[in-house]
């Protein structure tokens, strides 16, 4: 190919060109090399449907442990029922902090 001095508008066609071309080979390249990205989207149905069954779990569970409140009761009847005059006193002062807070 002979390229000569009175073209020189042709030949900054042809270096503009060649160097469009590199960079569009060198994007492929990146794109190539490049992580990979995982997305997951949950549709409002699936959402739904998952909201709906942790209720009817939630409906499950009592509001009160019997178990619980039968032991205590039973500790109080039986005189057994000690009540720690620091941890209730800290608790107070803690809850009483969070309310200010």
């Amino acid at each position: 190919m002979k390229i000569s001095g009175d073209k020189p508008h042709l030949i900054e066609a042809y270096l503009r060109k060649a160097r469009e071309e590199q960079k569009v080979e060198q994007g492929k390249k990146a794109q190539k090399h490049s992580p990979r990205v995982d997305k997951v989207e949950i549709s409002k149905e699936a959402r739904q449907k998952e909201l709906r069954r942790i209720r009817e779990l939630l409906e499950k569970v009592p509001d009160v442990r019997e178990e619980k409140v039968a032991a205590l009761k039973k500790a109080i009847e039986d005189g057994t029922y000690e009540v720690k005059g620091k941890k209730v006193a800290k608790k107070l002062i803690k809850e009483g902090i969070d309310e200010f807070a």
